[in-house]
Formats: C-alpha cells, sequence, structure tokens
C-alpha cells in the first residue's frame, strides 16, 4: 500500500512539474517559401533586425519561435527579390499554443504557465501558412 501511495505521490507532483506546451511543441519550426516565380533571392531577419538566413525561392527554413528570452517570442521578416520584379516584404508572426493555455490548465499548473513553458519558448508557435511571393514585373 506504501508502494502504491509512492507512486500516486510521485505521478502527481511530477505532473506538475511538466508543461504542457513544452511536452507537445518544439521551440522550432518548418517554413517552407516559395514564389511564383523560380530563384528569388530570399533574406530572413529576426525582430532585432538581424540576418538569419539568405537563399533562393523554393526553400525550407527552420524558425526559432522565441528568440531565447523570458516570455520572448520571435518575429521574422522575409524580404523577396529579383532582378524585373517589385520587391515584396512579408512577416512571419508568432502566436500563443493552445497546449500552453489549456494544457497548462489541465495538467501543468503554474510552473508550466510561469516557468517552463515561456523559457523553452515552445509556447510560441509561428505563423503555419507557408510564405509564398506572387512576384510582379517592373513595368
Amino acid at each position: 500500500m506504501k508502494k502504491i501511495l509512492l507512486m500516486l505521490t510521485f505521478g502527481i507532483f511530477a505532473g506538475m512539474l511538466s508543461s504542457c506546451a513544452t511536452i507537445i511543441r518544439d521551440n522550432s519550426q518548418v517554413v517552407p517559401i516559395n514564389a511564383s516565380t523560380e530563384k528569388v533571392d530570399i533574406k530572413i531577419t529576426n525582430k532585432k533586425g538581424i540576418t538569419i538566413f539568405e537563399g533562393q525561392t523554393p526553400t525550407v527554413v527552420n524558425l526559432k519561435t522565441s528568440s531565447g528570452g523570458y516570455f520572448d517570442p520571435e518575429k521574422y521578416t522575409v524580404i523577396a527579390s529579383k532582378d524585373g520584379f517589385v520587391t515584396q516584404t512579408q512577416v512571419i508572426d508568432w502566436n500563443v499554443s493552445g497546449w500552453y493555455i489549456f494544457g497548462n490548465l489541465a495538467i501543468g499548473g503554474l510552473i508550466g504557465y510561469l516557468i517552463v513553458d515561456p523559457l523553452t519558448g515552445d509556447m510560441y508557435y509561428l505563423d503555419e501558412d507557408p510564405v509564398h511571393f506572387n512576384m510582379t514585373p517592373i513595368k
């Protein structure tokens, strides 16, 4: 009986220390980027303006959902350019995961809400639609 009580206590304690978004989500996300024209130059900057990727379409990039601080989601700007076409910009913005909100309500508790998920950045996800540029020729 003592072993069962000990196992239940340990299980409840472990559940209280867990964090739902951290268990379910990762703090990075794969984002496909393409354009209506081949070989469009792509430049991605983070919210601090630091270039984190340069390449050409079509491509797939792995982006962090958090900039590494406490309650610090990441946001990216994607610039598409090609000779003879209008340069375009799109923002990849962050969102709060439902796993963070409802999962911690169910099992993660305050430790999940205030410590684990905010520190790992797993509570955030980026816009889930692929980034697509409809390139417009310069007239």
